[in-house]
């Protein structure tokens, strides 16, 4: 193995790790960053797809706002995608503002790392701020359990595997490609491939070897796995990310709770999934909407985590006060937090 790239700054690049965050900052710095304002202005959330957990998290808001708060739920593909609407710029075929928007933390950590050295980007970067921090989204590398891969560096090392990434402005692709540059040998080629599939991973063995995806456990993808279908989970761990400083790694399990195919819990990683948003001030209406979303939230937490209800299992994990004394929080939900 290589010796390890400390620090953010240090990494060197594969494929489009480094490229796709810098193109979320650099077409953040010609977007606009006016917002349409209404006497009650509707809160627009980007999410991810329909199968996940943060599609799943979002609706889940949406459904316990009373009227006056408005939420509308969009489907993306994904934080890095997240990220550019927030910032209001996806392409000439998309100028549509978001108000808020689910990430990875390390998806966030990296735009951050990347819009070093330059001020107009980071004056940019500085002004997204997490509304609260939410639960940790597991590491799943789903394979064949015939292919007998018993760790990361199995994977790594395996002549002829296809890895398949996830669809690009993912954070899944971002995360994957991240982990495998921390690990990869420099004399070492790997096969990636981004391809986008739905639940019960019907082209596996066929297009890829091995999907990696970044969600809440347990999710929809999982949960749509036959039992009789020989799939598992290879451990996931690079033991030098947790040493970062502010490292948005952790240990996780995903256990036989979770997916009731699995044989044995696996060890895995995990990072943090953030409810963010653009640093309004306290006089836009979307600050006060926020606010009371954020209230609204609190309040109906232990409704949310019981499982009578229809809410996602992910709410489970959900504490909001833990970052409440956050750098970055931001102003408007942060007094929510915090008791006020």
């Amino acid at each position: 193995m290589s010796e390890f790239r400390t620090g953010f700054q240090r990494s060197r690049t594969i494929g489009r790790v480094k490229s796709a965050v810098l193109s979320v900052v650099c077409a953040a710095a010609f977007g606009t960053m006016s917002v349409a304002q209404s006497e009650t202005p509707t809160l627009r959330i980007t999410t991810g797809g329909p199968s996940g957990t943060y599609y799943a998290i979002a609706r889940d808001i949406q459904n316990i706002l009373p009227d006056s708060i408005p939420f509308e739920v969009v489907q993306s593909d994904g934080s890095v995608h997240n990220l550019r609407r927030l910032l209001a710029f996806e392409g000439s075929e998309e100028q549509e503002y978001f108000q808020l928007a689910l990430v990875q933390a390390d998806v966030l950590a990296q735009l951050r790392d990347r819009a070093e050295g330059s001020d107009v980007l980071q004056s940019i970067v500085s002004r997204i701020k997490v509304v609260m921090p939410l639960y940790v989204e597991e590491i799943h590398a789903y394979t064949f359990a015939t292919t007998q891969l018993l760790s990361f560096e199995d994977i790594l090392s395996r002549e002829n595997l296809f890895i398949n990434a996830g669809q690009e402005k993912s954070g899944t692709n971002l995360t994957t490609r991240w982990l495998i540059e921390q690990v990869l040998p420099d004399n070492r080629d790997i096969q990636l491939v981004n391809v986008n599939v739905g639940p019960g991973l019907p082209a596996m063995g066929g297009s890829y070897d091995v999907l990696f995806d970044v969600s809440g456990a347990p999710n929809d993808r999982g949960r749509s796995i036959a039992k009789e279908r020989d799939i598992t989970l290879v451990p996931i761990d690079v033991p030098e990310l947790y040493e970062l400083p502010d490292s948005p790694y952790v240990r996780t399990k995903i256990t036989q709770d979770h997916y009731s195919w699995l044989t044995r819990d696996i060890e895995t990683m995990g990072v943090q999934a953030l409810l963010v948003t653009f640093d309004y001030d306290e006089r836009n209406p979307f600050c006060q909407q926020i606010e009371r979303m954020t209230r609204t939230i609190l309040e109906r937490l232990p409704a949310l985590k019981d499982p009578a209800t229809d809410a996602n299992p992910a709410w489970a994990e959900v504490n909001p006060l833990e970052g409440s004394q956050r750098a970055d929080l931001y102003r408007c939900s942060a007094p929510v937090l915090q008791g006020n």
